[in-house]
């Protein structure tokens, strides 16, 4: 099972501002999962953005 990541976390993975961060999770480039009002970020979808990453610039 993932973790579940909060903002900060997943920054320090991801080296994104803020506003970059927001921009990735609302375009669903990077997946959330909303609970209650906070949104977070399983590891695995991080792994799948980095992969992402990976296979645009091969």
């Amino acid at each position: 099972m993932s973790k579940l990541l909060n903002e900060s976390e997943v920054r320090k993975l991801i080296p994104v501002g803020h506003s970059k961060y927001y921009e990735l999770v609302g375009s669903g480039q990077l997946r959330s999962v909303r609970i209650g009002r906070r949104r977070f970020v399983t590891e695995q979808a991080v792994a799948d953005y980095i992969a992402g990453l990976d296979q645009a610039a091969a």
